[in-house]
C-alpha cells in the first residue's frame, strides 16, 4: 500500500468520525424537542366509557372525552378507526403521537370532526391546534 491510499483510509476513517453523533447530543435533541409543546394546555380524561359486551356480540364503540378549559375533545374507538369531534366545533389539525415516536396528522372539518385510520395501537396522545395558534395536548391512552 502505497503512501496515498494510506491517507485516503486515514482521511475516510476521520471523517466517518466526524459524521457520528454523540449520544449525548441526540438525548439533548430528543429533550428540546419534548418542550417544543410547552404553551400547550393540557387536556385530563374526564370520561372513559369502556364498551360493555354481551354474549351475543362483543362490544364495538369505546368512548372517552378530554377536557381542557376552552375546548373537549371526545374520542370515540371503533373497530377500525379512531372518531374524534372537538366541542364546541372548531377547525384546525389534530396530530396522533405513538409512544414509539411516530406523528400522525389529520385536518378537522368545521363541524369538529376529524378521524385516525388504521386505529392506533399501544399508547398516543392527541395534539390539536386551531388556525389561531391555540394548542390542546391529551394526556396519555393506551388502547
Amino acid at each position: 500500500m502505497n503512501d496515498d491510499e494510506q491517507l485516503l483510509r486515514e482521511l475516510g476513517a476521520a471523517v466517518r468520525d466526524a459524521a457520528r453523533v454523540p449520544d449525548s447530543f441526540l438525548a439533548a435533541g430528543r429533550a428540546a424537542f419534548a418542550w417544543r409543546n410547552v404553551d400547550a394546555e393540557l387536556a385530563s380524561l374526564t370520561l372513559d366509557a369502556e364498551p360493555a359486551a354481551t354474549r351475543a356480540e362483543p362490544a364495538s364503540l369505546w368512548a372517552f372525552t378530554f377536557a381542557a378549559r376552552e375546548i373537549a375533545i371526545e374520542v370515540e374507538v371503533a373497530e377500525d378507526a379512531l372518531l374524534g369531534q372537538i366541542v364546541p366545533p372548531r377547525p384546525g389539525r389534530v396530530e396522533l403521537r405513538t409512544g414509539d415516536g411516530t406523528t400522525r396528522a389529520t385536518e378537522v372539518d368545521e363541524v369538529g370532526w376529524f378521524a385516525f385510520r388504521p386505529l392506533p395501537t399501544g399508547m398516543f396522545r392527541l395534539y390539536f391546534q386551531t388556525p389561531d395558534g391555540s394548542q390542546v395536548l391529551t394526556e396519555w391512552v393506551s388502547l
